[in-house]
Formats: structure tokens, C-alpha cells, sequence
């Protein structure tokens, strides 16, 4: 408190003087314990500063930076504060003790203090219910059965993990056990078909610092184990013979067991070789009884074996038996077949005779007989031997009321047996049209005074294509009045750039371009005729004929010979006065009179003396013209 009275006195009497900053913790407290567990942002102390320099702020940091805490202000208080950052990562086996350096500084003085926060080691769980030992019988247990549940704690309430490792006569083993980080132990199946009664589970729990205890141990002994079924041995001896083409799903072989276990329930599965006989075989999962397919036929001449065997398996859950079935495949007359019943064919449209080419039919006949191929629709025609594709008939997509595919039966036939498969033929529209403009040429009138985006006339051309390919664009292409214009997807010609004087009264032209999507196209010359008018007004858009004033070539060639003829006026006036013809000027306009010319010579210009040249004495006296009177005479001229 002293120190700031002094503080306080000497700046009243030195206000420019430069005192030290002095750095002061809340409480004079320079030391701080936290939880490495800590996550939230939390105020470790306030600081008030002590000497600033009059007139400065001051202003705080940690230096160096740290990246778990920072120095910043604190809203409540307006002052600087030491916090530890939001999820910072503080371990005390990494770092148990920071030593924090705030450094303050005003522009003109800076002072450093040192702040030391320690780290607060998390301690480690514990396991209240172990070692310890539990009995299971079997005939209760099933997947899922609760076996124990270890308790653990924790005292930071840290989130906890369990593992466990299961040993059978103190070797490592894989055991129907699991564990869940809530402590509890639980069976992963039933004990059918195991014969070892007594496993050690070794139990590690471990928190989120990896702080551990364990392994401890928990025995499990295990009661009334199961005894496994046996596949009777005719499996063995017995091969089944199975004739193409037999009916889906038909008994091939009934596998029979034994069981001493009563109220045992049994499952059934087999494997095939090779392995793309479970195409056509199958076992039923509950009886046991081996079948063909409910949905693949047995087709001996497509088919890559004769026969295969089939591992069958039984289980009782727990323990299980495997014997081997051999099944034989015998052949039968078939008749030619496609290998498909739909095939799909594609094309543009085209004349009558295109091929559309010939699907991959894949046809088989058992017997090696040679096939011919037949369609039904008169669409098209097919080639008995190749089974090639071909239109029968001009095919137009461009007309809406042809189809864009046709659908027709085509038949393969051995002479005696006949099979069927569906064609789809998809014609899809070409190209096969460019664009045309419904006139040669256009001509439109434009007033100067249209505004940008004025539509000045509309041109079309049409496609007669359909579909993508008959969607027309308009291009501007070139031209004098090209600058001016653009025009849009309907046609429409619109200004882009106001009209100037300069061309007003003429005539100009442009070349449109109308095209397809695939650059066909068409042109067509379009002239605008740009009308002169009166005023540059754009509240008004009606045109009409000019005066002679109105037009500014007139206005020019008007102003020009207005000069020339004053240029004249003015030369004829120093003549006149240069060879002293005189006017009279009368107070009437109409009594203008040209005097006689007098003579004089250089000697005696003009006095009363004066006579005319034909010797007729002079009236009155001559007095030579004013200026006054010379304006009046080339303004007369004029």
C-alpha cells in the first residue's frame, strides 16, 4: 500500500516519469495444483500491474508460450489471468511441475514473473473381488450367461478397461469367455462337445492414464460336459446318382447320426467339391437331407463335372462330426437352348438392310445338332444361320410416331426341339439434319434511342431432328453491327450496346449462325436499318422524319458555308473601302442611293473644293464613313 502512495505521489510531481512494472498474483500466490485428469479451461490466478507509464496499457503473455496454458484477460474483472487451457494433455510421468513465465510490458517498461503450476500424479484402480473361483453347468449355461463381475474403482472416477486372457493347464488358450469394461464376464457360446472343465481367466484393469492392476485371477470349473454326434458310416458307401434336368429341389441323400446326449439339437451344413456344386446342391440345415437346387437347374453339358463330393458336418453346438457323400451326375437328351432369355441389341436409326449386328447368343445343343434361328416381328429380318440383325424397313426416329425400341420373340430350333429368347432392339436418332432459317434473310428498324437489352426482332430456324440433336443455338457471328448485338436460346436479337449519332441514318449487317449440338449449322445475313430522330429522349420510342436542323450532317455542312460566306462579306467591305466607295446612309432603308465617284488626288484628299469626275462640283462637302457607318454597310452585305 505504501509503495502505491509513493507510486501515486511521484507521478503527480513527474508525470512524464518511467516507473518499473511490477507484477502481482491474487493472494501473493505463486503456486498451483491441478489434476493431469483436468479438461476444462480453469483460472489458475488473477495479476494486477503496479508502475505502468502514464498514458500506456499495458499488456501480458506467457513467454515462452506454452501449449497447455495462456495468459489472457479476464471479462469479468477486465484483468490479466493465468488459465489452463480446454482438453489440454498433462501427464506427470511426461511433466509433473511447469514453470510459467508471465511477462508484462507497457510500450515502455516490461517485467517478468514466474508462475509454477504442479501436476497431480492420477492414482491407480483397484479390484475389490479378486483372486476368486465360480462353478458353471452346462445344461444352465448358454451364449451369453453371466460367469462374474470383478469390481473395480477408481479414485480420480477415471473411465475403466478390462482385459482378460484365458489359460487352459497353464497354456494360453482361445475359451468361450468374454469381458465387458463393466466388469461382468459372460460365456460366448454354450459348453456342447468341450471336454475341459477348468479354465483360468487372468483379468488386467486399466484406466485412462494406463494405469494398471492385475493380471488377477479368476477360476472357472466348468460341469456336465456334452458327448458329440456321429454320422452313420453308409454315408460312406453309398453314392447317389443324380440325372440332368432333374426337378428343383428333389431328394438326393438323407444323412442319419448318433447321439447319446438326449434333447441335443443338431445342425447340419456340407461343403462341395468342387465348390460350384453348391449351385446345384444343398443340405438342409435342420434334418439333414442333401437336394438339388430350388433354383439352378442341372444342365450336365454346361455343367464343368460329372460329379462332387460334399463334406458333411453335424454339430451339437458344442462338439461336431464330418464324413464325405460322393454324388454322381448322369446325362439326358436336351434340346438347343439360349444361354439367356432376354438379349438386347442397339442402333441409330437407318435404311432398310442396316445391320444391327448379332447378339451373343451363346445357343448349346447336347446333341451337336446344327440350329437355325428365327424372329417374329417384321421389323426386322435375321440371318437363319448367323442369327445377324437387320431392318426390314426405313427406320425414321425423327417421325414422333416411330418407336424407340421394338421387342420380338427370336426362336433357335435343332429341326426337332425349339427354344425361345426375347430381342430388344433399342434405334436410337442420329445427327442427321442441320439447322435451317425459315428466311433467307431479315431486316429490322432500329430507333438510336432503344436501351440496352431492347429485343430489335426475332429470327428462327428449326431442326428437324428430335430429341437433343434438333435443339437449336444463335450465334452472333460477325458484322459491323455485330458489337451492338446479342441474342438469346428463343431467337431474340437484343442491344447490347447503346446506339451512337455516329451511326444513326444508316444501314448495317450481321451474319447469325444457327447450330446443333454436334456444330451443324446454318447462316443467314441480317441488315438493320438504324433510324434518325430528334431527340435523344428515352421516354419516347416513336420515330419520325427530321427537319433540316435536325440532322447533324446538315447542321455541318450548313455551318460551313456560313463561314465562307462571312469570310466573303467581310473581304468585299476593305475592298470597298480600300477603292473609297462611299454609301449613303439614308434614315429609310428603302432610299439607299449610290453616290457619284469623286475624285481626289494625294495632294488635296477631300474638302469643299471637290468635284466629281465628270466635273459636276460636289453638292456638300464628303466626310470620309465611320466605323459606325462601315459596320452598317457589311452588315448590309450580309
Amino acid at each position: 500500500m505504501n509503495r502505491h502512495i509513493v507510486l501515486s505521489f511521484l507521478l503527480l510531481l513527474f508525470p512524464s516519469t518511467v516507473f518499473a512494472l511490477i507484477i502481482n498474483f491474487s493472494g501473493g500466490i505463486i503456486t498451483k495444483l491441478i489434476s493431469e485428469d483436468a479438461t476444462d479451461e480453469t483460472q489458475l490466478t488473477l495479476m494486477t500491474l503496479s508502475g505502468v507509464t502514464a498514458g500506456q496499457t499495458p499488456s501480458c503473455d506467457l513467454n515462452p508460450s506454452q501449449t497447455e496454458f495462456w495468459v489472457k484477460l479476464d471479462p469479468n474483472t477486465a484483468q490479466y489471468g493465468v488459465y489452463l487451457k480446454a482438453m489440454p494433455s498433462l501427464d506427470f510421468n511426461t511433466k509433473s511441475i511447469y514453470s510459467l513465465v508471465v511477462e508484462c510490458t507497457d510500450g515502455v517498461s516490461t517485467t517478468q514473473k514466474t508462475f509454477t503450476v504442479n501436476i497431480d500424479k492420477n492414482k491407480s484402480p483397484t479390484i475389490s473381488n479378486l483372486h476368486n473361483y465360480t462353478t458353471l453347468d452346462t445344461s444352465t449355461t448358454s451364449t451369453g450367461t453371466l460367469v462374474f463381475t470383478a469390481i473395480a474403482t477408481d479414485p480420480e472416477n477415471d473411465q475403466l478397461t478390462f482385459t482378460m486372457d484365458c489359460y487352459v493347464l497353464s497354456s494360453l488358450a482361445t475359451c468361450p469367455y468374454e469381458i465387458f469394461d463393466s466388469g461382468e464376464i459372460v460365456t460366448t457360446s454354450g459348453f456342447l462337445g468341450y471336454s475341459e472343465g477348468n479354465y483360468d481367466l487372468r483379468i488386467t484393469v486399466a484406466d485412462s492414464h494406463n494405469n494398471q492392476i492385475g493380471p488377477l485371477s479368476l477360476t472357472v470349473t466348468v460341469t456336465g460336459l456334452n458327448t458329440a454326434p456321429v454320422i452313420d458310416n453308409n454315408i460312406l458307401s453309398y453314392v447317389p446318382v443324380v440325372l440332368e434336368n432333374s426337378a428343383l429341389g428333389s431328394s438326393v441323400y438323407q444323412v442319419t447320426i448318433t447321439d447319446p446326449d438326449v434333447g441335443d439339437v443338431h445342425t447340419y451344413s456340407a461343403t462341395f467339391t468342387p465348390s460350384t456344386a453348391s449351385n446345384y446342391f444343398s443340405i438342409d440345415s435342420s434334418s439333414g437331407l442333401v437336394s438339388t437346387s430350388t433354383t439352378t437347374n442341372i444342365d450336365y453339358d454346361t455343367m464343368s463335372f460329372s460329379s462332387c463330393t460334399a463334406e458333411v458336418t453335424v454339430s451339437d453346438g458344442s462338439a461336431s462330426d464330418t464324413k464325405t457323400l460322393t454324388i454322381n451326375i448322369a446325362n439326358v437328351f436336351e434340346a438347343p437352348s439360349f444361354a439367356k432369355t432376354i438379349y438386347t441389341l442397339s442402333g441409330p436409326e437407318a435404311a432398310a438392310g442396316t445391320s444391327f449386328g448379332t447378339p451373343k447368343y451363346d445357343v448349346t445343343d447336347p446333341d451337336g445338332d446344327s440350329v437355325t434361328y428365327g424372329v417374329d416381328c417384321p421389323t426386322f429380318n435375321i440371318d437363319s444361320t448367323t442369327g445377324e440383325v437387320t431392318l426390314s424397313i426405313n427406320y425414321d426416329r425423327d417421325d414422333t410416331s416411330v418407336a424407340s425400341s421394338v421387342t420380338c420373340g427370336v426362336t433357335v430350333t435343332d429341326g426337332t426341339m425349339t427354344s425361345t429368347a426375347v430381342l430388344e432392339v433399342l434405334i436410337y436418332t442420329i445427327n442427321d439434319n442441320s439447322p435451317k432459317f425459315t428466311q433467307n434473310s431479315y431486316e429490322f428498324h432500329i430507333s438510336p434511342y432503344d436501351t440496352i437489352g431492347t429485343i430489335l426482332g426475332t429470327v428462327t430456324a428449326t431442326d428437324a431432328d428430335i430429341g437433343s440433336h434438333g435443339v437449336v443455338s444463335y450465334e452472333v457471328r460477325s458484322g459491323a453491327f455485330s458489337n451492338y448485338l446479342g441474342i438469346d436460346t428463343s431467337g431474340n436479337l437484343y442491344l447490347r450496346q447503346a446506339v451512337n449519332d455516329t451511326i444513326a441514318g444508316t444501314t448495317l449487317s450481321v451474319t447469325l449462325r444457327a447450330y446443333d449440338e454436334n456444330g451443324k449449322r446454318d447462316f443467314v445475313d441480317v441488315d438493320f436499318v438504324i433510324q434518325a430522330t430528334t431527340t435523344t429522349s428515352i421516354t419516347t420510342t416513336t420515330d419520325r422524319n427530321l427537319t433540316f436542323f435536325e440532322s447533324s450532317a446538315n447542321v455541318a455542312w450548313f455551318s460551313a458555308l456560313m463561314i465562307i460566306l462571312l469570310g466573303l462579306g467581310i473581304f468585299l467591305a476593305i475592298e470597298a473601302y480600300r477603292s473609297h466607295i462611299f454609301f449613303k446612309i439614308c434614315s429609310s432603308c428603302n432610299e439607299c442611293k449610290l453616290p457619284k465617284r469623286r475624285k481626289f488626288s494625294l495632294d488635296n484628299d477631300i474638302d469643299e473644293s471637290d468635284e466629281y469626275e465628270d466635273g459636276t462640283p460636289s453638292p456638300t462637302p464628303i466626310t470620309p464613313v465611320s466605323n459606325t457607318e462601315l459596320f452598317f454597310v457589311i452588315v448590309r452585305l450580309l
